[in-house]
């Protein structure tokens, strides 16, 4: 074994020389036919090394990032990723892969797995596509509404004088228009705001000196915006805004978060109930389900958003009806009363329509059951108002005291 060792280290040494096999055989003294056997031997050891040094490379690589390629132009990036272990998720690729998920998504991936039990080996391999700006912005915004908190500013509610008697105040908002374009010019529609505000804030007042307001029911919907997102009624009549249709939607949204904030100054239950209108039956409740939302903590309100047409409410000895007016004459709203809300009609000594549409006045008693048709809250005249003579009708602002016992006791006008 030395010698066939020293007769190797002789050959290595050698073969640097590259003479012929012949020459080898004479300088070790020893048959050609050695002279290949040597060869041979040190090749196979060659061999072996460089196998050994491959596996240490391949070790040292696994759980590592062995390429990574992106094509600037195309938007595309190409990541492969050597493991020990199996790569069982899209997230867990994403995390061994260092994947930067606000650049990138990826299109598609394969693994790939030689080795045995023993020793097991993978490879995957991912193929990466640049996000949109568009794909960008849904993602972050899809974030921000997982983490979205929203935030208002807590009020407390009323201090109550035992002295005054409990009741309800009844705000019907029938017929705002608020985005409603002016022919007048009076289409500043922030000051429409303000001073609906200040009128609302009055009523409260006013009512809170004879009773303790425990309950407001503050109606919502019937022709707030004025229109569709399509510039028309629900039916299809073209009608003329001030502001498009999303800047009116997020400021009419503000604006309400505002007036039910100042009704929780004032009362210790608001409950708001969406009326369908015949000029913004959909966005009217969009605008209902958004405020739902948004005050989805607060204990103190209760929302009815339901579509539909008729809503019946009850405080103390009063049942009451609330409905746009544009479809059902006042004597078909009254036959209908009994029947629609008879499971608790015998419980109530007072009974209640109030309605709209009409943009004046009209009171009605239907055998004890008293009909209200509110003038509109608003004074912005349109073109065709102005062609067909109904430019007289003041806008009001109405709220209705109704006592637990007695039923209304005070109806409160302001003016607009």
């Amino acid at each position: 074994m030395p010698e066939n060792q020293s007769l190797l280290h002789q050959m290595e040494q050698m073969l640097h020389w590259k003479k012929s096999k012949k020459f080898y055989a004479e300088k070790l003294n020893i048959t050609e036919d050695e002279v290949d056997a040597l060869i041979r031997e040190l090749r196979n050891s060659e061999t072996a090394e460089n196998d050994a040094e491959v596996g240490n490379y391949i070790g040292e690589l696994e759980d590592q990032i062995v390429r990574f390629f992106e094509d600037v132009q195309k938007g595309t990036g190409e990541v492969v990723f050597n493991s020990k272990e199996e790569i069982k998720s899209l997230d867990e690729l994403i995390e061994k892969c260092k994947i930067d998920t606000d650049k990138w998504e990826i299109t598609k991936y394969v693994q790939n797995y030689w080795g045995n039990a023993e020793t097991p080996h993978y490879q995957v391999k991912a193929w990466l596509g640049k996000k949109n700006n568009e794909q960008v912005f849904q993602d972050s915004f899809i974030s921000f509404l997982e983490a979205y908190q929203p935030v208002s500013p807590e009020i407390m509610a009323p201090k109550f004088e035992s002295s005054k008697e409990d009741a309800c105040l009844v705000i019907n908002k029938q017929d705002s228009h608020l985005n409603k374009l002016d022919i007048e010019g009076n289409n500043d529609i922030n000051e429409r705001f303000a001073i609906y505000i200040e009128k609302v804030e009055t009523i409260l007042n006013q009512a809170a000196l004879s009773n303790n307001i425990t309950d407001i029911k503050y109606i919502i919907g019937s022709d707030e915006f004025n229109s569709e997102f399509t510039n028309t009624t629900t039916k299809g009549t073209p009608q003329q805004n001030i502001l498009s249709y999303h800047s009116a939607f997020q400021r009419i949204c503000d604006h309400e978060i505002n007036v039910i904030n100042l009704l929780l100054q004032k009362s210790s239950d608001i409950e708001v109930i969406f009326v369908a209108g015949n000029h913004d039956e959909f966005v009217g409740w969009h605008l209902a389900s958004w405020l739902q939302t948004y005050f989805r903590n607060e204990e103190r309100v209760s929302f009815d958003i339901s579509p539909r047409y008729r809503k019946y409410v009850s405080y103390g000895s009063s049942a009451m009806m609330f409905n746009h007016g544009d479809a059902l004459k006042p004597a078909k709203l009254a036959g209908l009363f009994p029947m629609e809300y008879k499971e608790a009609w015998s419980n109530h000594e007072n009974f209640y329509i109030f309605t709209g549409d009409k943009h004046h006045e009209v009171s009605l008693d239907f055998n004890g059951i008293k009909f209200f048709q509110l003038p509109a809250f608003s004074t912005a005249k349109s073109s065709w108002d102005d062609k067909n003579g109904y430019t007289i009708t003041k806008g009001e602002v109405t709220g209705f005291l109704i006592d637990f016992d007695y039923g209304i006791t005070n109806i409160f006008k302001q003016y607009l």
